[in-house]
């Protein structure tokens, strides 16, 4: 996108079942500079998030089996009980309803983006938020 990556030596999970999307995204956000581990569900992005530790995780909320509610649950324990700071949260969801935003907030997502994703404007938000994590 830049001649600048906005994303380098960032480490995103990424959680996205639809193959073609889990592509694209993972396309646009290594092109930023960011390291991606994408996976298809929640249990993997549990696992994978648990282990690297990421900068930033973008979640899918209707996932098979367990949705990404789960996923961002799961995390936000690990990240207390280890005393870890917490990942930047991106909720993506085709539900354009006020009250799936205010679940996700409530349930441990920092943001909230319906699908499909702008990339701009999904490269500028994590760009901006991994920022203002940095600085705190």
């Amino acid at each position: 996108m830049n001649a600048v990556h906005k994303l380098d030596r960032t480490t995103i999970v990424l959680v996205e079942d639809d193959p073609q999307s889990r592509a694209s995204l993972t396309s646009l956000l290594e092109a930023e500079g960011a390291r991606v581990v994408a996976v298809e569900d929640a249990e993997s992005g549990v696992e994978a998030a648990i282990e690297l530790l990421p900068d930033a995780v973008v979640c899918d909320l209707d996932l098979p089996a367990m949705d990404g509610f789960y996923l961002i649950q799961r995390l936000r324990d690990h990240e207390i009980r280890s005393d870890h700071a917490p990942a930047v949260a991106v909720a993506l969801t085709g539900h354009t309803d006020e009250s799936w935003r205010l679940r996700s907030i409530g349930e441990g997502f920092q943001h909230f983006m319906t699908k499909p994703a702008k990339p701009e404007a999904l490269v500028t938000l994590l760009s901006d938020a991994l920022e203002e994590r940095h600085s705190l």
